[in-house]
């Protein structure tokens, strides 16, 4: 069969379905990852076929992440904020995982599914999509939960289609919560999530019923760790996450013993692109390192390394390294809290610390929360952190046994679940179920 898999364009989107594509390679299926130009070459260095889409030159400016929103869509989700009821002090948690589908994964939807598209309107992602639908004929859309469009385009040609999650179920958890909160306070709440109005546009433009397959897939690919699933009402075929963080030549140093612990320090593609100042957590943790008896291996650019006076000796910094060639090397890591970079640790049987500056509202706080409740390792709260309070920390997730047992504990829930290669034929069987002739 065909399997086309769609993606936000952004490495972190792109690499937790590679396996995946991989096993359905090695089964003998053909497999195509579209996208963005700008995805063209790490889906090609993953040796994988790439469907360029519409150019970012050519969308509309009007939406989305990478531009401000209308006075009219913030009042709006400030009223579907307060709908949802949602108390931080109770629930931090779910306050995180909703701030997060709100400002980062909803907005990131809207660059390519805006929320004012009109049916009678081209829409430029949708309609590229449609078009390399109709043209290439795939039997299985596996689709970014923030690319519904490509929902729409396999009910076009009627493929089988289901969402593949790169990390927590934010946007179905959300949808949902909010529908029961809809449903709750009836004629009370109006405003509808821009979300599912974007995806009702575009299910009109191409005469399709719209319902909750074209927001939640006809099932959803999930390669999470169990105990740290969403609980949602869809169906879910479990996966389990096998780090695959890009491709690159291994360096001579990488396998080098100095019998001193090695740590990683990395803060993700994420915080070069959203956090703007991020220079006093950076110099903190490299002075902070830099007077303890460790090698530390630093993936940061030239950017994040603006304004720092002196790296210290032991700090050997590289812009770029896969997390799947460093971190079996390594004693524990400190990052960002991202999904992909908590799996590669947690597949690598590396504690954890993670590193939050401010008020954070990407996955942090909710991957930091899953990390210390497992005893994987500690938050580093930079506001409320001193020199000294870092190098503690690194020293306890290094000498206390408990941080080994609990990513021993944690690597075995990302295993339990079944391989890519053994979610394959489970592919085979929905499609068969699921496809339709058009």
């Amino acid at each position: 069969m065909r399997v086309l898999f769609t993606a936000w364009p952004a490495a972190a989107h792109l690499f937790p379905s590679v396996p995946l594509a991989w096993a359905l390679q090695a089964a003998g299926h053909e497999v195509c990852v579209a996208s963005r130009p700008a995805l063209a070459g790490p889906t090609t260095a993953a040796g994988l076929a790439a469907a360029p889409l519409v150019d970012e030159n050519d969308l509309p400016r009007s939406v989305g992440a990478a531009n401000p929103a209308s006075e009219e869509s913030r009042r709006a989700w400030s009223r579907i904020t307060e709908a949802m009821a949602i108390d931080p002090v109770d629930d931090p948690v779910a306050t995180h995982i909703w701030r997060l589908h709100r400002d980062y994964v909803a907005p990131a939807l809207l660059d390519l599914q805006p929320a004012d598209a009109r049916p009678d309107r081209p829409q430029p992602v949708l309609d590229a999509l449609v078009r390399f639908c109709r043209s290439w004929k795939p039997d299985l859309v596996l689709w970014d939960p923030t690319m519904p469009a490509s929902a729409v385009a396999a009910g076009a040609v009627g493929a089988a289609h289901a969402r593949l999650l790169w990390g927590l179920d934010h946007v179905g958890w959300s949808l949902e919560r909010y529908a029961r909160r809809k449903e709750e306070l009836g004629e009370a709440l109006s405003d509808e999530d821009p979300v599912v109005t974007a995806v009702r546009a575009m299910a009109e433009r191409y005469g399709l019923a719209f319902d909750e397959e074209l927001l939640h897939g006809q099932w959803t690919v999930d390669p999470m760790p169990a105990a740290m699933r969403l609980p949602t009402e869809r169906h879910t075929v479990p996966m389990s996450w096998i780090p695959y963080t890009g491709s690159g030549v291994m360096p001579e140093w990488l396998h080098e013993h100095t019998g001193r612990p090695r740590v990683a320090l990395t803060l993700g593609a994420s915080m070069r692109a959203f956090s703007k100042d991020s220079a006093p957590l950076i110099a903190n943790l490299l002075e902070a390192l830099g007077e303890m008896d460790i090698d530390v291996v630093a993936t940061l650019d030239a950017s994040q390394l603006e304004g720092v006076v002196q790296v210290p000796d032991n700090v050997r910094t590289i812009d770029y390294l896969p997390l799947s060639q460093l971190l079996p090397t390594c004693a524990a890591v400190i990052h960002h809290g991202g999904y992909g970079t908590m799996c590669a640790a947690a597949a690598a049987d590396v504690p954890q610390i993670v590193a939050m500056d401010g008020d954070a509202v990407m996955e942090g706080p909710i991957s930091a929360a899953h990390l210390t409740e497992r005893g994987v390792g500690l938050v580093l709260r930079h506001e409320e952190c001193s020199v000294d309070d870092i190098r503690k920390m690194v020293t306890r997730v290094l000498e206390e046994p408990s941080f080994r047992h609990g990513s021993q504990a944690l690597r075995r829930d990302l295993l339990a679940s079944p391989s890519p290669a053994e979610v394959v034929p489970v592919l085979e069987r929905l499609v068969a179920e699921y496809r339709v002739a058009v």
